[in-house]
Parts: C-alpha cells; sequence; structure tokens
C-alpha cells in the first residue's frame, strides 16, 4: 500500500520493513515483536494497532509528496541519508571504486550514486520542507 513512501523512508536513512502478503495479524505482531511503528493508511488496521498497544502512523494521502509531508509533521527529517538499500533494506557501504560518491547495497548489490535524479529528489524535498 505504502511501497513508494517506504522506498523514500529508507533514502531518508530509515529502517523500514515492508512484508509482502503478510495479514492485519502477521503486521501487528511483526511491528510488536520488533519494536516498530506500523504506517498504514488502513483506518481498521490504525485502530487494530492502537488497540493492541503497538506504534502507528495513519497515512490519509494518497500523493508521496504529502505523504512525506505527514511523515515531516510526526518527525521525521527530510534530508537525504542514504543508509539503507531501496529494494532489500539491508544496509548500503560507500562504494570505493567510483569517480563520485557511490553506495552498494551489502545483499542485493544494487549500486546508489549522486547524480541528477539526487538533485531533483533534493529539490522536492527542499520544497516540502519549506511548506508550512
Amino acid at each position: 500500500m505504502l511501497m513508494r513512501l517506504g522506498r523514500w523512508l529508507r533514502l531518508l536513512g530509515l529502517d523500514v520493513a515492508n512484508p509482502r502478503d503478510a495479514s492485519d495479524i502477521e503486521l501487528l505482531e511483526m511491528a510488536k515483536r520488533d519494536h516498530r511503528t506500523l504506517i498504514t493508511r488502513d483506518r481498521r488496521l490504525e485502530q487494530s494497532c492502537r488497540a493492541a498497544g503497538a506504534g502507528c502512523i495513519l497515512i490519509k494521502s494518497s500523493s508521496l509528496e504529502e505523504q512525506l509531508m505527514e511523515m515531516r509533521e510526526r518527525g521525521i527529517p527530510l534530508h537525504l541519508n542514504p543508509q539503507r538499500c531501496t529494494i532489500c533494506n539491508s544496509p548500503l557501504r560507500i562504494a570505493d571504486n567510483t569517480s563520485r560518491t557511490t553506495w552498494q547495497c551489502t545483499e542485493c548489490k544494487k549500486l546508489y550514486w549522486v547524480g541528477t535524479h539526487w538533485e531533483k529528489m533534493e529539490t522536492m524535498l527542499d520544497e516540502i520542507r519549506s511548506r508550512r
């Protein structure tokens, strides 16, 4: 439901699990067991989460920019800080053999680098941070 937001949160340096095909009960159990905050757009899941005593954030918007604004309102700093792979959530390490800032996933080996796409992401985050 919030895959794109999850990938962005990983780019912001957060450890974001994204279990596929898990039931609501399984999601709640994982959140409690792993001391994670569940992020959802599902109101019933949010209510179940609160009743179970697990941390939960209800995202109201379907727009990525507005979702990021909602996360900012919850105290998440909107600054690119690549620590996690956007695909598998494994840690990134700085890749040594390149002439520009490059990171590589320790697990799936995906490469990340600062390029024009990075500038576009920074611009979008700057615009979101400037909103009140």
